[in-house]
Parts: C-alpha cells; structure tokens; sequence
C-alpha cells in the first residue's frame, strides 16, 4: 500500500449527536455499545489510524469540569486503540456544540472564541494529549468560525508532540496559504459531488478520478513544503457497489499524485460504519465489510 489507510469516526455516525447538544438526540450507528469490537474489526481489514470526535456536548454538557463518564469512556477507547496499535486523531468539533454554548453566542461570539473554547480545548489536551498520533480540531475550518478560534487553537496544542492539522475544504484551496504558519500539516476535505445517477459510467468514475488528482495536486502546490493528509474523502452515493467504485476512483487518484512525487502519507475516509445519516461505509451498520472496504484496503 502507498499510504496509510484510516477512517473517520464522527459523532453523527458513532455515538449520535448528545440530546445535551444543538442537534440532537439522533441515533448513531450502536458504537456506543459495540467499540470494543467495532475498534478491533477496524484493525483487522486494515484499517491503521482512525479520526476520532471528542464530542464536547457529552465531555462539557455545562460549564466547568468534564463529565466523568464519558472522560473515562473516551480513556478507555484510547487504551483499548493502543492495545490493538491503533492510532488515534483527535477531532474536537464536527458540527455539533453543546447547547449552553449556543445561549452563549455560539463559536461565533468572541467569549467563545476567547475563553471557553480554549478552555475545552486545553482540558482535552491534558487528559487525552499524549495518547494521541495527532490533532484535527475542526473536521473542516470554515468561514463562519470566529477567526480567533484558530489562533487559539493553534496556541493551545502546539507545544505538545502531536502535529496539528489544519483541515480546509478543497473548495477553499486558496486559503491553505493563510494557515502555513499556524499549523504542522494541511488536512484536505475533499469536495464530494454527489453523484445522482444510479448506474454510472466508467467515463464518469474516470472524471471522478482525473478532478480528485487535479485537487491534490493544486492543494500539494498551495501547501509547499508542509506536509499534506487527506482529512476527509466521503464517497457520497446510496447505492454500495458505486461508493465501492468511487473508493476505487479515489484510491487511483491518490497512488497518481504520490506518483507525481507528492507527499501524502495518510488519508481519512469517511464514514468508518455506516449510520443513519451515512448509509454506505467501510462497514456497514451490520458490521459487514462494504465494497468501498475492498477498493479502500485491498481486501477481499
């Protein structure tokens, strides 16, 4: 294999979004009972790093201390990943906020940006810093966030060993420039078109492939020497075998831009198991490898 293959594990389609949360309750995909053996299922059909959301509405469902529970919960996931050399990337926020957080203005207001945020930031720091490979704090930065969110961010986790990825929509591909100096590596969230017609063609998977290839690349030419991961690649589409198809254009998009000489170690496909909102992923919510597991790993 030419780069290390991991998935996402995001609130949405792992625990639900907490009903202590702006968008919940919702259902997940019965990770919450099921990880120990959905963590080991994921080592076993090759699966290396993970990208793991620590759900700040269950950690801090109100100001002040961490919510024991779910603090040891979150401990316990990690040693059980280690004891399997399963790596861990943590995330912070993928979309949902505690909802005493949005009575206090949202990541929008400054108080946010200037004190709890950074306060939830360095409290995950200290409790679960070291057992981490790396950090991705925001499943994707994005232009409603208060600047000084990432400057505090960045502030906050520097200083320990673990890189810090700026993780930018490939949308957004002109603004990796602004984040070089704030970050150890750039994280690409990869525009995912969804794809409506239920039997593609192989011209299309072929498109699919050559405008992945070319994001890269431009991407790689954005961020210079900083060392560049795929943050999040979601193959969008109902239908199993297809998104087992797009997986393939993917994976040949990105052996082509290594192949051009570019550096691009890990990857983070999207989503680990399949959930209610996420119908198609490496496994599904039975727990059965999907075909995008077979193109994505190489397994049969």
């Amino acid at each position: 294999m030419t780069f290390v293959r991991g998935a996402t594990l995001t609130t949405a389609t792992t625990f639900g979004h907490a009903d202590t949360s702006n968008l919940g309750p919702t259902a997940g995909s019965g990770f919450y009972k099921r990880w120990p053996d959905d963590l080991a299922l994921l080592q076993e059909i090759g699966i290396t790093d993970v990208r793991l959301t620590f759900d700040w509405a269950r950690l801090q469902p109100k100001p002040g201390e961490f919510d024991g529970a779910w603090s040891e919960q979150f401990e316990q996931m990690l040693a059980a990943s280690d004891a399997i050399g399963l790596r861990v990337w943590a995330t912070l926020h993928d979309g949902a906020e505690p909802r005493w957080i949005i009575n206090e203005g949202g990541l929008g207001h400054d108080d946010v940006a200037e004190k709890w945020w950074p306060r939830f930031v360095e409290k995950v720091a200290d409790r679960f810093g070291p057992q981490l490979a790396g950090w991705m704090p925001f499943a994707s930065i994005n232009n409603d966030l208060n600047v000084a969110l990432w400057r505090n961010t960045w502030t906050t986790l520097n200083s320990g060993d673990a890189p810090v990825v700026a993780a930018i929509d490939a949308l957004r591909g002109d603004e990796i420039q602004n984040y070089l100096e704030t970050s150890d590596v750039i994280g690409l969230v990869l525009a995912h078109e969804e794809m409506a017609d239920p039997e593609p063609t192989d011209e299309q998977f072929d498109e699919i492939r050559r405008r992945l290839h070319d994001t890269m690349g431009e991407a790689a030419a954005q961020a210079g020497d900083h060392r560049l991961v795929i943050a999040q690649f979601t193959p969008h589409h109902d239908d199993a075998d297809v998104a087992g198809r797009i997986v393939t254009s993917f994976v040949d998009a990105v052996d082509g831009v290594i192949a051009d000489g570019i550096t691009l170690d890990t990857v983070f496909l999207d989503p680990a198991i399949a959930g209610p909102d996420s119908p198609v992923g490496l496994l599904s919510s039975e727990r059965t490898a999907q075909p995008a597991a077979a193109a994505y790993l190489q397994v049969s």
